[in-house]
């Protein structure tokens, strides 16, 4: 009787708090990791933080909640000392900012690193206006110069590092933002009606929904763009019965209170909910009116794997591969709020399906599968 072939060891860094996943970059890392852990056998070391919950990797949460961790020599020793008893094929480093200490251990131990970049870092933190951006950028291109690969989460982060960084073109891989599913799933009728009531949506109303962790500045200056620009258009343009929901917790009182007081005007603000994708299997469209931040937009690869059409500007949409997405990514140049208003009408009427080629593209199956044969070469 045959044996099953050995899953190759792989060692996992995450430096800041990873479970339970809340925001965006925290799901990427989870899912992507997951994913990655039934088809090798990882290890990952992460932020005292982390709560462990179900996954299919082994948590060590060991890296204590400090500033100073990215340059601890503890936390160097802790990664050599580990490095040197599972011996793992590849070192993956989430992000660059444990760069120094992660390349020092590879150094020492021979085992090569690799990293997933959610940003080209520098220049997220120059757009967010933080003076030191010119002291990460030397960080990151040493960092970056010293792995034996980076996985970026789209085409255009993938040039910029190309570009800016002065990196070789074989050593810069995608690995973009997933999802679980591998085909559409479509919600039943009456689970949506459920959902609905729970934030007072009646059935036949449609819901044109904008999420997102809301104590983030993009996501504060999409929301402003909602109340001051798309719903004036929105009251003139549909004549049907319709709410704009907005899902996310981080507000202030004083701000949450001014929200509610736009029900008048079809918004509904449910504040924090504990599944969102309980809402998002329920709207009719996604919204990502975005100005702002880089990366890839999780909220849009998720909408999409709901089979939800969404609209979105082109900022908004940086990093999604438009030609996978069919008709279900409406993109729109940025500012133009009444072409965005015109294309929110028209996904309302259309009963499109997210395409296969997504699904091919995005799925985390999929995304695993290239990350492992690349950690292994």
């Amino acid at each position: 009787m045959e044996t099953a072939p050995k899953k190759p060891v792989v060692l996992s860094i995450v430096p800041s708090p990873l479970l339970p996943p809340v925001d965006g970059g925290q799901k990427h890392t989870y899912g992507m990791l997951d994913a990655l852990g039934k088809i090798t056998s990882l290890v990952c070391i992460t932020d005292t933080k982390s709560e462990k919950a179900g996954h299919s990797f082994e948590l060590l949460p060991k890296i204590e909640h400090r500033v100073r961790k990215y340059l601890s020599f503890g936390n160097f020793k802790y990664i050599v000392n580990k490095i040197n008893k599972i011996k793992p094929v590849a070192v993956l480093l989430e992000k660059p900012f444990m760069g120094p200490i992660v390349y020092m251990a590879s150094r020492k131990t021979g085992t090569p690193f690799f990293i997933h970049a959610h940003n080209i870092e520098y220049l997220r933190y120059r757009s967010l206006g933080k003076w030191w951006y010119p002291l990460l950028y030397l960080w990151e291109s040493f960092t970056y110069s010293k792995a034996k690969a980076i996985f970026f989460v789209s085409e255009e982060d993938r040039r910029l590092a190309i570009e800016k960084f002065k990196i070789p073109e074989q050593k810069c891989h995608i690995s973009a933002y997933g999802i679980p599913q591998t085909k559409v799933l479509e919600r039943p009728t009456e689970s949506i009606i459920q959902t609905k009531a729970l934030v007072g949506i009646k059935p036949e109303e449609k819901v044109i929904m904008f999420f997102g962790a809301l104590k983030y500045l993009p996501n504060i200056e999409a929301l402003e763009i909602i109340i001051n620009e798309l719903l004036p258009r929105l009251q003139k343009k549909l004549d049907f019965s319709y709410k704009v929901l907005i899902c996310g917790g981080g507000l202030s009182a004083d701000y949450e209170k001014q929200l509610r007081g736009y029900s008048n005007k079809h918004l509904i603000y449910a504040g924090f909910v504990p599944d969102i994708d309980e809402y998002t299997g329920s709207a009719d469209v996604v919204i990502n009116p975005v100005l702002s931040a880089g990366g890839i937009r999780t909220r849009v690869v998720e909408a999409l794997g709901f089979n939800k059409t969404v609209v979105s500007t082109i900022t908004g949409a940086h990093g999604i591969d438009a030609r996978l997405c069919g008709k279900k990514l409406k993109v729109v140049a940025d500012n133009d709020w009444d072409s965005f208003t015109e294309k929110i009408a028209e996904a309302l009427s259309e009963k499109e399906s997210t395409p296969d080629s997504f699904f091919a593209q995005y799925s985390w199956q999929a995304i695993a599968n290239e990350l492992k044969q690349v950690l292994q070469s």
